[in-house]
């Protein structure tokens, strides 16, 4: 439907997208983690603060300075779709631990105080506090390995139930139309450079971030994809977050990195004789939900919706998974994936030489959306359970047959649009419109065909929504572009006169309403 995008629209201003420390309702979070530091002795302008809060954004990009409890409490309540890591000062520690250990929000606490021994005695009781620390190198260090860890825990997972609940179709098929949308779609050079543009404008505050961006502005060839990818920098925080929130702000301009990664992974396996380990294993924290569904699904299809590293060491796998087991409401899973080339065409490498680090620890990586069938499902002890899978054969009956149900409910759509419909489909309006709305900006002008579609669908969602003004004059905008244009195209109109007919009923002018309808 969308084939065009114009290269002729403006991005976001750099001020528009600023995080400004004293408002926390214009935070732009763009990863999966925010700091909050809770000390009445420290001074956002002091170098001492400076000093530290560069130190801390090697791991975390923002860092929010809280005085007293009223601006902590404040800033508690206005996050949302984000873990945070707590650093506060002895005092506030005390007073506070019991509702922190209650904040779901909350991943873990440090009580940052140099009386390590007087505050140890009360921190010991709460699970949420990982420690007493007397200086800054030290919270960074656990800082580093617990932000991996919710980055790990934070995987978003899709899986095809075996029942015939649609809903539930319609979220692994949006899985599948978001790889096809990033991996096909058309990337011009002016997206990147608005990608850039907005990176630059969200990691303003942090000179560690800040330097790494203008490196791989200057020369993002001096790292191959997938080294950019497991340096685990902006470009690593950025794409994850927006996987697992379908942020279409970022997803609309990351997907040149995307492709880049996937069709390095791509290259690297069709031309490697490399002898790959016969088990690979994940270990993650998920919701009592989630394991139920896998429990109910079994030879059923999952995907993890990103590039999934999986660990060659199985120990090493579950002493991690043990280590993050932070939240009583989280299940530890390590799942043990056998991989065979001889029976799936997914692509996947071992790392080694192709990853930035380069450390002792091997890891493979699968290409985006790698899709696995569960095999077995079962519980190990009380803390952990076990879940073995196979990678999906392209002979596969009920991946084609939800690939045939896409192309079929879609078959005029192009990879965008799908997208922006089953978005609908699944109830997710917000992130809908946003799609339209970039859509409507970057939409070749000669295109009406394509205007008239935009503005029918924002008509639906505003509809949806209740906003029957605005509903109402997408609706007449695309009847008006219809009315106008070469191509007769009845059923399309009539959708539209069915939206106006819609919107003017709820409005109460049923008069007219009846006369769109007849």
């Amino acid at each position: 439907m969308v084939n065009n995008i114009s290269n002729s629209s403006t991005s976001k201003t750099e001020d528009s997208e600023h995080i400004e420390s004293n408002n926390t309702k214009s935070i732009r979070l763009v990863e999966n983690s925010l700091v909050i530091w809770l000390d009445s002795n420290k001074n956002e302008t002091s170098d001492e603060y400076h000093r530290a809060t560069n130190q801390l954004q090697h791991y975390a990009n923002t860092i929010q300075l809280a005085s007293d409890q009223t601006e902590y409490i404040d800033l508690i309540k206005n996050t949302k779709d984000v873990k945070v890591f707590i650093i506060v000062s002895g005092t506030f520690g005390i007073d506070l631990a019991d509702a922190m250990e209650i904040t779901p929000q909350i991943y873990c606490v440090y009580v940052y105080c140099a009386e390590k021994k007087h505050h140890e005695e009360w921190a010991k009781y709460y699970q949420i506090i990982k420690g007493v620390f007397t200086d800054i190198e030290t919270i960074c260090d656990a800082l580093r390995r617990d932000v991996r860890r919710v980055n790990n825990d934070l995987i978003p997972i899709s899986i095809l139930q075996s029942t015939s609940s649609d809903q539930f179709d319609q979220l692994f098929a949006c899985s599948l139309i978001l790889k096809d949308f990033l991996i096909n779609s058309v990337c011009e050079q002016q997206t990147k450079n608005k990608f850039m543009q907005f990176c630059r404008s969200q990691h303003r505050d942090n000179s560690y971030q800040s330097n790494i961006i203008k490196k791989y502005q200057a020369k993002p060839k001096k790292l191959t994809p997938i080294q950019w990818y497991t340096r685990e920098c902006f470009l690593y925080s950025m794409l994850n977050r927006a996987l697992r929130l379908y942020d279409i702000e970022i997803l609309t301009q990351i997907n040149f990195f995307v492709q880049e990664v996937n069709e390095q992974i791509q290259k690297i396996y069709s031309q490697s004789d490399q002898q790959h380990p016969q088990t690979v294993y994940h270990g993650q924290n998920i919701t009592n939900d989630l394991l139920s569904k896998l429990q109910k699904n079994k030879k059923s299809l999952i995907s993890f919706n990103t590039f999934l590293m999986a660990s060659m060491d199985e120990n090493l796998t579950l002493d991690l998974l043990q280590q993050s087991q932070s939240d009583p409401n989280l299940i530890a899973v390590l799942f043990k994936i056998a991989v065979d080339r001889s029976k799936s065409s997914y692509p996947f490498i071992i790392l080694d030489e192709f990853d930035y680090y380069q450390d002792s620890d091997r890891y493979v990586l699968f290409s985006l959306n790698t899709i696995f069938q569960i095999e077995n499902i079962e519980q190990i002890n009380k803390q952990l359970w076990e879940v073995r899978l196979i990678l999906a054969k392209d002979t596969n009956k009920k991946l084609k047959t939800i690939n045939e149900w896409i192309e079929t409910k879609f078959r005029k759509l192009d990879s965008i649009s799908r997208f922006g419909e089953i978005m609908i489909d699944i109830g997710k309006t917000d992130e809908a419109e946003e799609l339209y709305k970039f859509l409507l900006e970057n939409s070749d002008e000669e295109d009406k065909d394509a205007f008239a579609y935009i503005h029918r669908k924002l008509g639906f969602i505003k509809d949806q929504k209740n906003e029957l003004d605005a509903a109402y004059n997408h609706y007449m905008e695309s009847y008006r572009i219809r009315l106008n244009s070469v191509f007769e195209d009845e059923p399309r109109l009539c959708k539209t006169y069915a939206g106006i007919g819609a919107v003017q009923r709820k409005q109460g002018r049923h008069d007219r309403a009846l006369g769109i309808f007849q």
